[in-house]
């Protein structure tokens, strides 16, 4: 009943609001309103080439880096969290779980590829880098929905997020904030950019921020989830002439964080004792670590012939990710334990139900290196024909450490063991991709992308006490203490695409898609017992996508409605699974492929000025994602037989994908009002609804998130020429207590949480 009362207030909101939108359609602008009292054009680049986003026939979402810095936006999280039907849980900085439209990936190893892209102006950004990044100096953010196997390739087989900087031009630009906030908050932020000589121009940004923990670790006395932050970016651009333009830029990101808090939601039997009373507070062994450091540099080179730009963009890139963390949220008193004469714990000589059944330390270090490039022509030719043609290159070197030490007192374990994995890989794509208008109004685009991806993987894994799982062993089935295992393959695909698209009238765009994406495939090395097992692969993974749209404007550009509907079609879905192999014994991590799953959705956007100084907006997703495929698992189940719990296998045919909300929306206004002749007051406001969905494909109940939303505020007050601004902020203004991660380990329920109510003051300088 309150879950059918807490759906009903949702439809109800969305019924009577005034206007839905996406953050595409109101947070993209750089002002509530045109100059004429209606919507702002927004141009976006996330087909290559610049489009008016309401000709722009795939399904994008837009934030400018003015809405950003109004919204107070630092990380990508914050963005992820007001797109409906994007879910983000980025308590591991090294390998965040990302999903959206019900696909991602929650694949935790060296040989895995991201499903979701991320690129800074056009660069792929390997690993974590995406979502690690610091946020500034940006024109603006794309989120791209669904396979992009056409123009972007390298594994976007759900969608891909693109950040594009601002460009240095000969007019001069400067801006500088400075914030602070509660839990210690502090934070500023300086850029500049202008002419340096004849037809060079240049620019620099910085950004500093800090703030003390959301929780509190009670046995080393230290805050933890804290985070202090640095980043810069530098741009250097030559435009000798009006055919050539040469972007340099170098960018450099560097955090330090102390580790994500674990709390015990839901203790099993024996962890009754020690759940804590506060969810954010209580004693752990460690404080743990998330640091990560990363930059790149990146050379763009556009050469106008006349009858086409080319196009070459070259790019290093590096990341290093320290993560260190107590998975079970535990705390053991070594000095209560019994040892025997080798050092080792004596399990038969204390109270074990005297300690928390879990521990486990996991330390992961992680190196990525890589190199990219990519050369592209487009047309610009008279005529009904264009192309966009294009290979692109890139390496990769991933260097992983993961050592893990552990104590399990209900399986009398006690020991330590060491993964190091590497890969190199190579990407060879070949790309085209040619419109023809039929007539002025009606056209069609059809390309096509063919991509090998070559990989080598090696993997040590070495066990130091009691095996965590089964038994090593080597070549020969004998038993080891450590063995090592290499393998090499390479898949390829061909990623098609064609889209029909018709300008029905002046104010009314209409569009089907059709597109396949492919990722790549890997290894199972990290969690492998003998070197057979590491070198079994996980099958690249497909998807074909069906895509209908319509974007309109209403109300002489007062009112924007666009709506999309996509139905998607995944084969070989990989997927990371706790498997029970032994009843004893806890259960494995591996990496499977789901034969096949589906997700079909809705997606609602609008936006609306009733009168100059108002934006209503608002947006919403439906979305139905089933696994359609054979994917099996296992549960314990007791057997009266053997008086015991057995591992049964399970098929989840017919489940839920995780992280797929079926219902998700986002709501707010911004309003202007003048105060003064010289001085403006506004407030800001967004709401953003997800429904309940499930952590795990097995659709367990106790790792199911509720429903939640979260409010974002701010009142304040700015000059006319919004050169000065003074903002009062909040964010989870009603202090939601909601999960980021949540798993089902052992009987117990562990959860780490997103951040609770902030709130402060920034002040806001451009010229």
């Amino acid at each position: 009943m309150n879950k059918m009362m807490t759906r009903g207030r949702a439809a109800l909101m969305l019924g009577v609001a005034t206007a839905m939108i996406s953050p595409q359609a109101a947070m993209a602008q750089d002002a509530p309103g045109a100059s004429d009292g209606g919507l702002e054009e927004i141009v976006v680049t996330a087909r290559k080439r610049e489009e008016n986003l309401q000709s722009t026939p795939i399904s994008v979402a837009a934030l400018s880096g003015d809405a950003l810095a109004k919204a107070g936006i630092d990380e990508f999280s914050e963005i992820a969290n007001r797109i409906p039907g994007f879910t983000l849980n980025p308590d591991n900085v090294s390998e965040p779980n990302i999903f959206l439209r019900g696909i991602g990936t929650d694949i935790e190893s060296a040989a895995s590829s991201a499903a979701i892209g991320f690129f800074l102006n056009d660069v792929y950004l390997p690993r974590a880098q995406g979502t690690a990044i610091e946020l500034f100096d940006l024109e603006r953010v794309e989120i791209v929905r669904g396979p992009q196997g056409t123009l972007y390739g390298k594994n976007v087989v759900g969608g891909a997020i693109n950040y594009i900087t601002r460009k240095p031009t000969d007019e001069f630009r400067a801006g500088a904030e400075a914030g602070i906030g509660n839990y210690g908050g502090f934070d500023v932020k300086a850029n500049v950019a202008g002419g340096l000589g004849e037809g060079l121009s240049g620019s620099i940004a910085a950004t500093a921020r800090r703030h003390d923990g959301y929780a509190f670790n009670s046995f080393t006395g230290n805050d933890v989830e804290d985070l202090t932050a640095f980043g810069a970016l530098g741009q250097l651009r030559y435009q000798p002439n009006d055919s050539l333009d040469i972007l340099l830029t170098g960018d450099l990101t560097r955090r330090r964080a102390r580790g994500k808090w674990v709390d015990i939601q839901t203790p099993s039997t024996h962890n009754i004792p020690f759940v804590n009373p506060d969810p954010r507070r209580g004693p752990n062994n460690i404080d743990g670590k998330q640091d990560a450091d990363l930059g790149g540099v990146h050379l763009s080179i556009d050469w106008d012939s006349g009858s086409g730009t080319l196009t070459s963009i070259s790019a290093y890139r590096e990341g290093r990710f320290k993560v260190l963390n107590n998975d079970a949220g535990s705390f053991i008193d070594f000095t209560r334990l019994a040892y025997g004469p080798d050092g080792r714990i004596d399990f038969f000589g204390f109270d074990r139900t005297r300690f928390n059944d879990d521990y486990f330390v996991n330390n992961k270090n992680e190196r990525v290196k890589s190199f990219s490039q990519e050369l592209r022509y487009r047309s610009d030719w008279d005529g009904a024909f264009n192309l966009l043609a294009g290979v692109y290159y890139q390496h990769e070197q991933v260097d992983r450490v993961e050592d893990a030490d552990y104590i399990f007192v209900r399986f009398f374990a006690q020991g330590r063991e060491i993964a190091e994995t590497g890969l190199k890989s190579d990407t060879y794509a070949a790309f085209l991709e040619g419109t023809y208008d039929f007539t002025d109004t009606l056209g069609v685009t059809a390309g096509i992308r063919y991509t090998k991806d070559s990989k080598r993987f090696t993997v040590y894994r070495e066990t130091i006490g009691d095996f965590l799982g089964a038994d090593f062993e080597d070549e020969n089935g004998n038993f080891t203490r450590s063995f090592s295992a290499s393998d090499k393959q390479s898949w390829d695909a061909w990623t098609p695409s064609i889209n029909l698209h018709w300008q029905a009238s002046e104010d009314a765009y209409l569009y089907a898609l059709v597109s396949k994406g492919y990722k790549s495939g890997g290894w199972n090395g990290e969690n492998a017992t003998n070197p057979g097992e590491a070198r079994v692969s996980y099958d690249p993974e497909y998807a074909w996508n069906y895509e209908i749209g319509a974007k309109t404007t209403w109300l002489d550009n007062r009112l924007r409605l666009n709506v999309t509907g996509f139905w998607t079609e995944y084969k070989n879905l990989q997927t990371q699974q706790f498997v029970i192999f032994d009843p004893n014994l806890p259960a494995d991590n591996v990496i499977a492929n789901a034969g096949k799953a589906r997700v079909k959705g809705i997606e609602l956007e609008t936006a609306l000025v009733p009168v100059d100084g108002l934006t209503l907006f608002a947006n919403y997703t439906y979305m139905d994602a089933k696994i359609t495929g054979d994917l099996i698992s296992t549960e314990l189940r007791f057997d009266f037989s053997c008086f015991c719990n057995v591992a049964v296998p399970t098929n989840l045919k017919g489940n839920v994908l995780r992280r797929s909300p079926e219902n998700s929306f986002s709501i707010g206004g911004d309003v202007t009002v003048p105060l003064s002749s010289r001085l403006n007051g506004f407030v800001r406001a967004d709401y953003n609804w997800t429904d309940d969905f499930f952590f795990d494909n097995e659709n367990g109940l106790r790792t199911a998130q509720d429903s939640v939303g979260v409010l974002n505020a701010s009142i304040g007050v700015a000059t006319e020429d919004d050169k000065w601004e003074l903002r009062l902020w909040a964010k989870n203004l009603t202090n939601e207590l909601y999960e980021s991660g949540k798993a089902d380990v052992i009987g117990s329920v562990l959860v780490s949480y997103n951040p609770p109510r902030t709130y402060g003051a920034t002040l806001r300088w451009k010229y």
